[in-house]
């Protein structure tokens, strides 16, 4: 029989490490499991033992998001690839003078056809 895939979880960090020390395996990092706490790995192949280690995990994330658009510099070209596309201040009137970004009256939809109309098709 052909093994595809065995894992199984190990009890403490240092079952896993005397594990990968006897199959020659490195020890990693996978992130956090759903109640914060750090998962490791070692993998043989087909053979790949885990371990969840109690308390937080050593590597937390942000939990905070930044969009990109916020970071642009002001004279960015409308149109580049990532770069910010100016949208008009409502369907019913005349685009913005200042030309600073802006949500239209009908929502982030209209903002997004703007965008894919204004940036040219590569």
């Amino acid at each position: 029989m052909t093994r595809v895939c065995d894992l199984r979880e190990l009890p403490t960090m240092a079952a896993l490490t005397a594990w990968a020390t006897a199959h020659g395996a490195a020890v990693t990092y996978l992130g956090p499991d759903l109640q914060g706490h750090a998962v490791y790995a070692a993998r043989r192949g087909p053979v790949t033992r885990v371990v969840t280690v109690p308390g937080p995990d050593p590597h937390p994330h942000p939990l905070t998001w930044q969009s990109p658009l916020e970071t642009l510099p002001a004279d960015a070209s409308p149109g580049a690839a990532g770069a910010a596309v100016r949208v008009p201040a409502a369907r019913s009137g005349d685009p913005d003078p200042s030309g600073d970004l802006c949500v239209p009256a009908r929502g982030l939809r209209a903002v997004w056809a703007a965008a894919i109309r204004a940036v040219p098709l590569l």
